[in-house]
């Protein structure tokens, strides 16, 4: 994790995106030499592919592998995880046939897709690799369809909410920008709050290496209000408990000396109130006769 938190990074991020719509398997390890896919998904059938994912969504509407690179993406990388992704696909047909299943068809096998900030023009056409704009829009380039091969280049993908998921994977403004774009998402969002969690973690693995890149120095910076923010809403959500748990020990003790012992269940029913509750609890057991009283009311709230 702190070797390459970059990379951790995206196969987290990846990870909290894509588990609500299906299987994730992070650091899949495949048969032969023991190699690890980063990323591999396989969508639930049961459920609609998510449109609010945009670009991510579409790829994950297929079986995909996903293998982010922090820096641009090197011919021999790409060789490499080509070459597992067919590891991969005779590793399934393999386990279909032992299994007496089916044998994986072209539209069951998965999808490889490399994630790269940047990549030249020339690596791109000696893989044979082009745009499909139609289907996928700028910054998709395809291999040919045989080959079962994408290649996403986060820093040409349009600055829109569609590509927001991938451009948080790149670099410098780009990611940057993508950062300011998830915090001005809604505070009930959950993909904002999944996000910020995972910056915020990525924050303190890079501040405690022993060499930060100039790049790293700036994101550190960028992320350090997001990493006080969550220490700021931890402090008040701890305040905020310890206040209920203190109005709540002093509620039942004022019933144990009025009506004598009470339940262990009806104590810790009511520890369980909100700080609005125990307020209204508060006001009530003033009326209150009996125990019986106490339990129509927790009955009614």
């Amino acid at each position: 994790m702190t070797r390459f938190p970059h990379d951790q990074f995206a196969k987290d991020c990846l990870e909290s995106l894509l588990s609500p719509l299906g299987q994730v398997q992070t650091s899949l390890k495949i048969s032969g030499e023991v190699r690890e896919m980063d990323v591999y998904f396989t969508p639930d059938p049961s459920l609609s592919p998510a449109a609010d994912l945009g670009l991510l969504g579409q790829c994950a509407s297929t079986p995909a592998v996903f293998e982010p690179y922090r820096n641009s993406v090197k011919v021999p990388q790409i060789r490499a995880c080509i070459s597992k992704l067919y590891d991969l696909h005779s590793q399934l047909i393999r386990e279909a046939k032992r299994n007496h299943q089916p044998e994986p068809g072209e539209d069951t096998l998965p999808m490889l897709w490399i994630l790269t900030p940047t990549l030249s023009a020339s690596i791109l056409a000696n893989f044979g690799a082009k745009l499909d704009l139609e289907n996928w829009g700028e910054g998709v380039y395809l291999l040919p369809p045989a080959l079962k091969t994408g290649t996403i280049v986060i820093h040409q993908l349009p600055k829109t909410p569609e590509t927001i998921w991938f451009r948080l994977l790149g670099k410098e403004r780009v990611q940057a920008r993508a950062i300011d774009e998830v915090r001005a998402f809604p505070d009930d969002n959950p993909y904002r709050n999944n996000a910020l969690e995972l910056l915020g973690n990525l924050r303190v693995i890079l501040e405690a290496r022993e060499t930060i890149e100039p790049d790293e120095q700036e994101l550190i910076m960028q992320l350090s209000p997001l990493y006080l923010e969550k220490i700021q809403a931890a402090e008040r959500v701890g305040e905020a408990r310890g206040k209920a748990e203190g109005e709540a020990g002093l509620i039942v003790r004022q019933l144990t000396r009025r009506f004598g012992s009470i339940e262990v269940e009806v104590s810790e029913r009511i520890q369980q109130l909100s700080i609005a509750q125990l307020d209204d609890l508060g006001e009530a057991l003033l009326d209150f006769t009996s125990l019986a009283d106490l339990a129509g009311w927790l009955a009614r709230n």
